[in-house]
């Protein structure tokens, strides 16, 4: 198995924990904003260690892709807070988690439409799908 479909493994056991944590937090403290900057000190338990044991020097300098970085946080902030605020209001994680986790196809659809990003038919067919199997959940959710 290839190093890059492990790590994406990893990352969906990961992101399966995260869901009903920031969900069961958010109900229980109400505050959603404690709940963000609570996450932000967990964020900062692995950061830290990564900050002191790896090289932050990048191998290609480039002052743009710092700045996309940046932005890369800036919009995931962003997206923690929306999803923690969507459990406040009353989201609940079996309808919200899968919702967000269609940000890939719609990743995709913006790589596509604005990136020149190549689909083949089934890949176009399967981003389709996903986001109409999205809306079939929401408008059909309890």
């Amino acid at each position: 198995m290839p190093a890059w479909f492990i790590c994406t493994l990893l990352t969906i056991v990961l992101w399966s924990v995260w869901t009903p944590m920031i969900s069961i937090s958010t109900q229980s403290l109400g505050n959603p904003y404690r709940v963000l900057i609570l996450e932000a000190l967990g964020f900062l338990v692995v950061a830290v260690p990564l900050i002191l044991l790896v090289s932050l020097k990048a191998t290609t300098p480039s002052p743009r892709a710092d700045l996309l970085a940046v932005g890369a946080g800036f919009f995931a902030a962003l997206g923690t807070i929306s999803v923690i605020y969507a459990f406040k209001v009353g989201g609940r994680p079996e309808i919200v988690a899968p919702l967000v986790a269609l940000s890939p196809a719609i990743t995709v659809l913006w790589m596509w439409l604005f990136f020149s990003a190549r689909l083949n038919l089934m890949q176009g067919l399967g981003v389709v799908l996903a986001i109409i199997a999205g809306f079939i959940l929401a408008k059909y959710s309890p």
